[in-house]
């Protein structure tokens, strides 16, 4: 008979994980500690082994910021004359490495390139038409102090894009509020028509023409109307990719990005510049305010390779000049913008010195980690794993607070996200420490997956184990929201063992979609650029994503026993000893910045269920 996990443990372990004692289960605060031990405390009456000497507590360091342990100063050189800018026109960047530099400046645009065209290696794919565009081509850094962009090409900063959804998403549920108790239809008609065309006139800023008109309809009964993050999100993503010429990866704007690849060009320092098209609005531009240099509410991650600072774009317009025709750097930004080509020069004549000397600030977080060991092939193991943090409250985390009946909602709880993967977890380590396996298994609880997979970059950076007996990673992330859609099982071309397998253990009546691309938005990542076979199951975001609305309640417990089964069946498979060999990725590599299905190029196959689809809980 068929292993299948036991529903009411399932439910009773995300009740306690998601549970508002634990206030989002934020990373950087207290109540991860608590989430910790009582995973650990678990696997501890299930009989399983530490990995870390007596410990299940596995900590690793983040960086959260920077401190100057001198004065910082920024010089602009030219000829025998030396400007020391003023101390208010600019700043260290917070990832910032030590170093006092001199030499000539080079503008770099925004020092970032396209992703390759569709086609990878295949020699049939015409690219004689397909765009290119890259900042660093041809130009000079080596020695050279380069001036950059900060963000993407006519794209702003995502994180700062996505706080300000949630703090219109706040606004609007504020402003709903009252007006749903007083049954006032007109006025919400009004205020979700209002709030509406502040996002459209924001998202044109920097999709001029993109067909916006049926992103976030008003619902048939406008008194259920609530700040739909997916209807707004989703229309976005189909306008982006019909943009024609360059695209950019999701991560091209990335500051550390940007260093790495000067500094492997020969740069010697950075000056970073936000662009005035880049911000959000005029109030924002104007403002042109420096990250804090400490942060409460995220990671900053290690030190960059070179010493950056941020200098206020109103400032580089007036004492930097590129290129012969002596060109403001506003006026650049928008060239490349408009144009989608690059503008990089030298500044002629113009020297930079700068000098940073800081210390990192860090702070300790938690991996719980477990292990079964295993039989005849005992030195050979198996990584299942699961992150347990979240994104906690509002005011500390990424958490945006909701309305609803007169209540406010502060805390994002994570049942879904991802109590649903670690409670299964759970079930899996007690599963196989009745029925020990060959393999070894290790259950890996990751913490800082919401802050950029930092627990489990940090395992397979120092993993307590061999990492070359790693056989495969099999990553649950957000499997408790199973709807019409199905499942999703991505990663399956790192091994050409995955589709014979997946085959065999067929989809217990569920639609799943077989992705083939590794997603880079959970922590199978960490382990797929180490080279070893992973596979990711998901079932999808939804409107409670990274919201409050993310309860208990809301899991579909019927759906999340119907993908245990599954999962078992490929866990308990490798662990009995299935070779799973990696798989080379193809060109370009077999990461990729979007969910699975996203691409329908990357679609192995979808299965459709044979029973009618088992939905989820409606979001509030």
């Amino acid at each position: 008979m068929a292993w299948t996990p036991d529903r009411d443990r399932l439910q009773a372990d995300i009740a306690a994980l998601a549970r508002d004692e634990l206030r989002g289960r934020f990373t950087l605060s207290p109540e991860l500690a608590e989430a910790a031990q009582y995973l650990a405390q678990r696997h501890r009456e299930l009989g399983l082994e530490p990995l870390a000497g007596d410990s299940f507590l596995a900590n690793f360091p983040i960086s959260v910021g920077v401190r100057a342990s001198q004065p910082v100063s920024l010089q602009v050189v030219r000829g025998r004359k030396t400007t020391a800018i003023a101390s208010a026109e600019f700043s260290i960047a917070p990832q910032t490495a030590s170093g006092e530099v001199r030499g000539a400046a080079v503008f770099v645009g925004y020092a970032t390139a396209a992703e390759p065209a569709p086609g990878g290696d295949d020699d049939k794919a015409d690219k004689s038409d397909a765009p290119t565009y890259d900042d660093l081509a041809g130009v000079d850094v080596k020695g050279k102090i380069a001036v950059v962009l900060l963000d993407a090409p006519g794209r702003p900063d995502t994180m700062t894009f996505f706080r300000r959804l949630q703090r219109e998403a706040s606004d609007f549920a504020a402003a709903a509020a009252p007006l749903k108790q007083s049954g006032d239809v007109a006025g919400l008609r009004a205020l979700h028509e209002r709030t509406r065309g502040q996002v459209i006139a924001m998202l044109q800023r920097f999709m001029p023409g993109a067909d916006l008109k049926d992103m976030w309809p008003l619902p048939a009964d406008p008194l259920t109307v609530e700040f739909d993050l997916q209807a707004i999100v989703a229309p976005v993503m189909r306008e982006a990719g019909k943009r024609k010429g360059p695209q950019f990866a999701m991560g091209a704007g990335s500051l550390r990005t940007k260093v790495e690849r000067l500094a492997k060009a020969g740069a010697i320092g950075v000056v970073a510049v936000r662009g005035p098209r880049s911000f959000l609005d005029d109030e924002e531009r104007e403002a042109d305010a420096f990250a804090p240099l400490q942060r409460e509410d995220g990671a900053l991650g290690e030190q960059v390779a070179l010493p950056v600072v941020q200098l206020k774009w109103k400032a580089a317009d007036s004492l930097l000049r590129v290129g012969k025709g002596k060109r403001k750097i506003s006026a650049l930004q928008a060239a490349i913008d408009s144009e989608l080509v690059p503008q990089s020069a030298d500044i002629p004549g113009v020297e930079l010195q700068l000098s940073a000397v800081v210390e990192p600030v860090q702070v300790q977080a938690p991996n719980v980690l477990a292990r079964v060991p295993g039989g005849d092939l005992r030195d050979e193991i198996v990584v299942i794993g699961a992150h347990y943090d979240h994104i906690g409250v509002v005011g500390r985390g990424e958490c945006g607070e909701s309305r609803k009946d007169g209540v406010v909602d502060s805390i994002c709880n994570g049942a879904d996200d991802n109590a649903s993967g670690t409670a299964m977890l759970l079930e899996l380590a007690r599963h196989f420490q009745q029925q020990r396996p060959r393999r070894t298994v290790v259950f890996a609880h990751f913490a800082g997956e919401e802050l950029g997979l930092l627990g489990s970059k940090a395992l397979a950076e120092r993993p307590p184990f061999a990492l070359d007996k790693v056989v495969a990673m099999v990553n649950l992330d957000m499997i408790g929201r199973l709807g019409p859609k199905g499942l999703a099982i991505g990663g399956v071309v790192s091994s050409d063992a995955w589709m014979p397998l997946l085959d065999k253990i067929g989809n217990a009546g569920l639609s799943v979609l077989y992705e083939g691309s590794v997603a880079t938005r959970s922590d199978h990542a960490s382990f797929y650029k180490k080279n070893l076979p992973v596979l990711f199951f998901f079932t999808g975001t939804h409107a409670d994503y990274h919201r409050p609305g993310d309860h208990s309640d809301k899991i579909n417990y019927d759906g999340l026993v119907s993908i245990g089964t599954l999962v078992h069946g490929v866990t308990r498979a490798v662990a009995d000893g299935l070779a799973v060999p990696y798989k080379t990725p193809p060109a370009g590599g077999g990461l990729a910045s979007g969910l699975p299905g996203q691409n329908p190029d990357t679609v192995v196959k979808r299965v459709q269920g044979s029973s009618s689809p088992v939905t989820a809980p409606a979001a509030e």
